[in-house]
């Protein structure tokens, strides 16, 4: 202790006063937030009285109102209530509920057990039918009279979101919110606040209710996904739906009362493997028939690409309000599966879901402002933690192990580490290589052999301008070539560009470029088989672009190059020394002026023919010495439709589809050689969706063609009605495909009339890759096997 003093004494009386006055301000201070205080917590833990077994999801309500919570997976509970003198019913299924009667002054603790309701188990009676069959069909009929009633609601929510690496948490994300519905819209939900472990950011914390899932619904949508601007999920048939009977047998596992009504707990089987169902229990309370409880998991149609192994569990309870309706008060989703596909594995994921839901306030207006809103919106009070609130709205305590958790997880503990890909293929990329090759143009054809170069762009230039550049040697037709060019936007939208290119480069009579640079390589490398035809350009090109939207582009340009033809320079490969590379073609050299304007409707295409697309393509390129100058007349056309149509199986998230593409093309005036066209094939047992499998490299080609390829990816419905696990659980799919093309120089077929061949695949091996077997109809009649990229979506 130090005491100061001096020789009158007044420093040391100064200092008792100053000390003195501090202490009666922090009583005073202390005496006023207390008093200041409206809200306090009212926890414990609900058991089992027979067994003392904590219980799970028991919902614990102030009586009168629709506002309370759920106990925790460890039987605790909180709960937030006003100063003064409460009553509160704790309640579950299958249970006598318990009132309590509390005087809340301060924080109070309530240990509550709970008497089971004895089980009535139905008696043996010589029937036609199980008496579940009677109960449902009372539900199918009662159910309308309550729900076309209602027409709106909202609800104060809290919901837990814990993430596990195997059998550890790995983070945990939490969220209060409320939401808004409104019959004929969509849930809104705004995030009120956040809070997470610390190896999570703030903004990548998604946890929310997301969508109110009913079990009285005639139909259940659960686990949508988008892609490619396309949504599509798994649609149930709820257990009460009109037509249920068709698909679900049900069987009475027994009777209990709750308040006083009887509780009917109800087994439901699945009758079919090939629509989406649920098995599992549900509880039906007499006198409404409404759906109060469910247990279940989804049955074998449940699969997703690259998701193996797949646990998951889905619980809910629903609390009766305004003694009609029947809302549920929690959703519990609990689910493990491993994450693999060829050469690449993650570590077991583990994922739990708890949402509390509560306050429900219905059939009450919900403002326009509210439906404006994105489906799923923050608040800006979310952006900082607010712990006076976590005290006083506690919801759903944390277990020991979650507590465990929030101290144990910190920023280095991250989701990329916790997750790390294994396997042989896991590694790539990571030393850097990625980023380098970007910069590296290397290739190796029959014309120029190995080039190797580099390549450069950069759009990050003032005044919306962007750069590239390429230059490399081609050692066997040692000739240099580049390409250097720019184009300048007129907004930071980037829907309107002017452009130009210089350039000395290796051009190829076009095609549909099913196979890259990198495939041709491989290709010429191993077996001796370059897939393209080529010859040497030099000149410029000036070209406008416009993209006002993601699916709508257009591109008019003016080129002016002397073409010149090349011929093979190298007879290497790695392989295939008994093989000779086809000859490359000689061209009609000259000057080629030209405008074209190119026009596609429709998502860009996806590398590999992984995601399929609908699209529309139209080329139009005109070459006149009058008008463009050159050495070459003729103006060329050429389309493409592709479109994909779900032919059944609508309620699956990848349904059967029907596939097209057709294709065409027509010249007038004197086309030169190097503008024919030639029809897309199989190349070195590579065969992807849009080429002819059954034909050789450069077989037909013309200055007319159509090409129409079709296919039905049936997906795994057929491995479904045999019963054959391995493959459905693997996400194996079936495919029949056909193909019919004719080519024309003027009036004269060069492919002996219509071509035509059939075949059958099967997709997603390995998850992947496709293997096709097909048939060659046309002469001479052949079975080729080929290998291509899956389509996943």
């Amino acid at each position: 202790m130090v005491r100061i003093q001096n020789r009158t004494g007044i420093g040391e009386i100064e200092v008792r006063f100053f000390a003195h006055s501090c202490l009666l301000y922090v009583l005073f201070l202390t005496s006023s937030l207390l008093h200041a205080q409206t809200r306090f917590l009212l926890s414990g833990l609900v058991t089992d009285s027979a067994s003392g077994e904590p219980l799970v999801a028991v919902t614990i309500r102030v009586a009168g109102t629709s506002y309370g919570t759920i106990t925790n997976s460890n039987g605790l509970y909180n709960l937030s209530l006003e100063r003064g003198k409460q009553t509160v019913i704790v309640s579950s299924i299958g249970y006598h509920p318990e009132t309590l009667q509390v005087n809340v002054v301060s924080a109070v603790t309530r240990n509550i057990k709970l008497q089971e309701s004895p089980v009535i188990v139905p008696e043996m009676v010589i029937s036609a039918e199980d008496p579940a069959i009677e109960i449902i069909r009372k539900a199918i009929a009662n159910k309308r009279k309550w729900m076309d009633r209602l027409t709106s609601y909202s609800f104060e929510a809290f919901t837990r979101q814990t993430l596990r690496r195997d059998t550890a948490i790995a983070s945990i994300t939490e969220s209060y919110s409320t939401g808004y519905m409104r019959g004929g819209d969509t849930l809104r939900e705004v995030i009120k606040q956040k809070r997470q472990t610390q190896n999570i950011p703030l903004d990548d914390n998604s946890a929310a209710v997301r969508g109110i899932v009913n079990f009285n619904e005639d139909r259940i949508s659960l686990f949508r996904i988008s892609i490619n601007n396309s949504s599509s999920g798994y649609t149930f048939v709820g257990p009460t739906a009109p037509d249920a009977l068709e698909y679900y047998d049900y069987k009475l596992l027994g009777v209990s009362e709750m308040n006083g009504i009887e509780i009917y707990t109800i087994r439901m089987t699945p009758k079919s493997r090939i629509k989406p169902l649920f098995d599992g229990t549900i509880i039906i309370a007499d006198e409404t028939f409404a759906v109060m409880g469910v247990d279940v998991v989804p049955n074998e149609t449940f699969a997703i690409p690259f998701i193996k192994e797949i646990s998951l569990r889905y619980k809910q309870q629903f609390s009766l309000y305004d003694s009609l309706f029947w809302m549920p008060s929690d959703i519990r989703i609990a689910g493990f599966f491993g994450v693999s596909f060829i050469g690449i594995s993650l570590p077991k994921i583990g994922i739990e879901q708890t949402s509390a839901i509560y306050d429900y306030k219905v059939n009450v207006p919900i403002p326009d402002s509210i439906l404006k809103k994105p489906r799923l919106a923050v608040d800006s009070s979310a952006a900082v933690f607010d712990s006076l609130f976590w005290q006083q709205t506690d919801v759903l305590p944390l277990t020991q192990e979650e507590q465990t958790a929030y101290q144990s997880l910190d920023s280095t503990q991250t989701l990329e580490k916790q997750f790390e890909p294994k396997g042989p293929l896991a590694s790539i990329g990571d030393d850097g290589t990625g980023l380098f090759l970007d910069y590296i143009d290397a290739r190796f054809n029959r014309v120029e052999g190995f080039f190797f170069g580099g390549r450069y762009s950069y759009d990050s230039l003032p005044y919306n301008i962007t750069a590239r550049a390429s230059a490399g040697y081609g050692f066997s037709d040692t000739t240099f070539k580049f390409n250097a060019g720019a184009t300048v936007f007129t907004s930071t939208k980037r829907s309107l560009g002017f452009g130009t290119d210089v350039y000395h480069r290796l051009g190829n009579i076009p095609d549909e470029g099913y196979y890259g640079p990198i495939a041709i390589s491989l290709m010429s490398l191993i077996d001796k088989n370059d897939y393209r035809d080529y010859y040497f350009a030099k000149g410029w090109r000036a070209f406008t672009l416009y993209k006002p939207t993601r699916t709508l582009s257009m591109e008019l340009g003016y080129q002016s190059e002397k073409q010149t033809s090349m011929r093979n320079n190298t007879d290497y490969s790695l392989f295939g020394r008994g093989k000779v590379f086809r000859q490359n073609p000689l061209i009609q050299e000259g000057t080629m002026n030209s405008l074209a304007l190119h026009f596609r409707w429709g998502r860009e295409p996806v590398p590999l023919g992984l995601i399929s697309t609908n699209a529309f393509e139209l080329t139009i390129e005109h070459s006149s010495p009058s008008m463009t100058g050159g050495d070459f007349d003729f103006t060329g056309y050429r389309g493409m439709l592709e479109w994909n149509v779900v032919t059944f199986g609508g309620d699956l998230l990848f349904p059967p589809k029907l596939g097209f593409k057709l294709s065409a093309g027509t010249t007038s005036g004197s086309p030169p050689p190097q503008r024919y066209f030639a029809l897309d094939s199989r190349a070195s047992g590579y065969a992807p969706f849009g080429v002819l499998r059954g034909s050789n490299v450069k077989e037909f080609s013309g200055n007319r063609f159509v090409m129409l390829n079709i296919e039905h990816n049936f997906r795994s419905v057929p491995f479904l009605l045999l019963d054959m696990p391995f493959l459905y659980k693997n996400s194996i799919e079936l495919i029949v495909h056909s193909s019919i093309a004719q080519t024309w120089v003027g009036t004269t077929s060069t492919s002996n009339g219509w071509y035509s061949e059939a075949g059958i695949g099967i997709n997603r091996i390995f998850d992947i890759l496709r293997m096709d077997i097909t048939y060659r109809i046309a002469e001479p009649g052949s079975v080729w096997l080929s290998m291509s990229a899956a389509n996943l979506f």
